[in-house]
């Protein structure tokens, strides 16, 4: 079974229709089958991963409202219970970076809960539309993770839940139960944090907690060398505004950088950008080379400039809407394509521009931009216009 599915991965027409044949059987005939979506994983702990867990215990229970878009949901504590052979859990991440920051919450929940539970982290090692191996350098930071391995694994062509992780188990030590780190994301969830409390059973706080940031104490050689150019450019400046406008996942680049920097330097702030385009020589604007930052030590920079100036963004929806939520900076987030299910990442410090009216955001926390506000990117996207970028900054962080 596992050749034929990964026979399927690599023939996508022949994916989507087996999929869509899947999905038209159990919609006649419901019945409980088993999934090619899991992998196996309940099959831990076991050296040859051959032993299953005990299911009458209900350790774990999927949800197949949409087959297609099964979602898992786990009880730790029965699985603990049932097998006490369990001496630590492997969590596997096949996500971006911004993925994982929605998942921050949770880990210091859980590990007040299995304080003598060994937890270590496996992580997708190639990069595609789904994946960011840099998740990685970010869980070697968080101090909730033992040990931080990576395995080769192959994304779904059509599920982006269906990923190939069987090489973990070669990996994972025996007597470790093996569980896959996914939330749910579509229309009918309140928030994406929200889904992975109710993921892993743990009680769903009242509001939507920030992502953690944890940062080395020792501030790194090229923080401290960005860190002392900036103070010398923004020496009559009391303001930052950084700018993140390109985002993998959409495959989208701001087309204006040059001119919505050049517009901000001229309301008296230094600009910081990430993105490419800006302008060539200016005092009150830098680059940063991302090849010599790493993200952490990007989101330092922001932290250690917030302690000296008013610092703000301006970022297409992509991972510094969370990373603006953990660092509690104000936001103005220009929701460049119409998607329905962005109240899941939303975050009070975050002013969304937007041409829709999204019924499940605040109405208060929606910029309606009118249609000369913006030109057609393609069938799907948008570009604001840098002069209206500026007017509804100066309007929300100006009052």
């Amino acid at each position: 079974m596992k050749s034929f599915e990964r026979f399927l991965r690599q023939h996508r027409l022949l994916c989507v229709a087996y999929e869509s044949v899947r999905y038209g059987w159990h919609k006649i005939c419901p019945i409980s089958t088993p999934t090619p979506v899991w992998y196996g994983f309940d099959k831990r702990p076991s050296q040859m991963a051959i032993e299953k867990m005990p299911l009458d215990h209900d350790w774990y229970h999927i949800n197949r409202s949409l087959y297609r878009h099964e979602h898992i949901y786990y009880n730790l504590q029965n699985a603990l219970r049932v097998n006490p052979k369990v001496k630590g859990i492997a969590f596997v991440f096949f996500m971006g970076i911004g993925d994982y920051l929605y998942t921050t919450p949770i880990w210091e929940k859980l590990k007040e809960q299995f304080p003598h539970i060994p937890f270590y982290a496996y992580v997708g090692g190639q990069f595609d539309r789904n994946n960011s191996p840099l998740v990685g350098k970010l869980l070697e930071e968080n101090p909730h993770f033992e040990k931080i391995f990576y395995f080769k694994g192959t994304r779904h062509p059509l599920i982006w839940k269906n990923y190939d992780y069987c090489e973990v188990f070669s990996k994972v030590p025996a007597d470790f139960l093996v569980i896959p780190v996914y939330y749910e994301y579509s229309v009918r969830t309140s928030h994406r944090v929200y889904s992975l409390f109710e993921t892993f059973g743990l009680s769903v706080p009242q509001e939507v907690p920030a992502p953690q940031m944890y940062f080395p104490k020792e501030v790194a050689p090229v923080v401290q060398f960005y860190l002392e150019q900036i103070r010398q450019g923004a020496q009559d400046k009391k303001r930052i505004v950084f700018l993140q406008l390109d985002s993998r996942s959409s495959s989208y680049t701001y087309p204006y950088v040059r001119e919505l920097a050049n517009g901000l330097i001229a309301q008296g702030y230094y600009v910081i950008s990430v993105t490419k385009g800006g302008p060539v020589e200016n005092s009150a604007y830098l680059e940063l080379d991302i090849k010599k930052l790493a993200i952490n030590q990007t989101w330092q920079l922001l932290y250690l400039l917030k302690k000296e100036y008013s610092v703000y963004v301006v970022a297409v929806n992509s991972v510094f809407w969370a990373a603006s939520a953990g660092l509690d900076l104000k936001n103005l987030g220009l929701q460049h394509w119409i998607d329905k299910k962005v109240h899941n990442l939303w975050y009070p410090n975050i002013e969304v521009v937007t041409n829709y009216v999204y019924p499940l955001l605040p109405r208060d926390k929606q910029i309606i931009a009118p249609p000369e506000s913006f030109t057609p990117y393609n069938r799907k996207m948008v570009n604001y216009k840098p002069e209206w970028i500026i007017r509804w900054f100066k309007e929300k962080f100006e009052r």
